[in-house]
């Protein structure tokens, strides 16, 4: 998809009151104001319907490829519709920023076209949950993890659907924390880039363990830049584009 043809896309999202811009907006960069779209009313890091949280504060993304932010507009939603996440929270959304020495930022995030996801809160069952890649995936010990952490040379899996999985003794079954990654996982399979840095082809879309630009706690990558508290989704090259 062209960001040309993205921000239309949003255009018409927001012309029909799902989501509300921060400013005018372009092909070239997007902004988000927070926005209920139920109550239509402003709402402190609200889009389509989730609060977007980076730690503890409401924070609507800003400085976003349109690509980027139309994918995270149709995430919000597809976690909102399958799971009635209330929130997501976020390591890293906004486009900008500078690297330590102090030059622009100007690889996949510097130019707004990556997403850092880190968790939800959700309803399960009769309360409301947080639910955490830290917590309830990339810390999680199993027989294949021993420590919490993959031994050099071992050949990378799920490590949920091991028998001896156990999210924080989760008391609602590791089968619902299994399948709600793995059900974020497709979901960023198919919206950001999978098993290419181009347009991906007319194919089946990689699964956990497998090679990808999707960054997660059970990635073939080397340990260095293996994420163990996100999982990482990015439009385009892992460069500047």
């Amino acid at each position: 998809m062209s960001k040309d043809h993205a921000f239309a896309e949003l255009e018409r999202l927001a012309s029909e009151d799902l989501i509300r811009f921060d400013g005018p907006g372009s092909p070239a960069l997007v902004g988000f104001a927070g926005f209920d779209p139920h109550s239509g009313r402003h709402q402190p890091g609200g889009l389509a319907g989730v609060i977007i949280r980076r730690g503890n504060t409401p924070a609507t993304p800003k400085r976003l490829d349109p690509r980027n932010a139309l994918a995270l507009v149709r995430f919000c939603r597809f976690l909102a519709a399958n799971f009635g996440v209330t929130e997501l929270s976020a390591l890293g959304m906004d486009g900008g920023g500078k690297y330590p020495d102090g030059t622009p930022r100007v690889d996949c995030h510097g130019q707004g076209r990556a997403m850092d996801f880190a968790g939800v809160t959700m309803p399960v069952g009769d309360v409301s949950r947080r639910i955490t890649v830290a917590s309830h995936w990339g810390t999680v010990e199993t027989a294949v993890t021993p420590g919490g952490s993959w031994p050099g040379g071992t050949q990378m899996r799920y490590r949920l659907d091991e028998p001896d999985a156990s999210p924080l003794g989760d008391p609602d079954g590791d089968l619902f924390v299994a399948d709600f990654f793995r059900s974020v996982y497709d979901f960023a399979a198919s919206e950001w880039q999978d098993c290419s840095d181009s347009p991906d082809p007319a194919c089946a879309i990689s699964t956990i363990g497998d090679p990808s630009f999707i960054r997660h706690p059970d990635h073939p990558d080397h340990p260095d830049t293996r994420s163990v508290d996100h999982i990482h989704c990015q439009i385009g090259k892992s460069g500047t584009e």
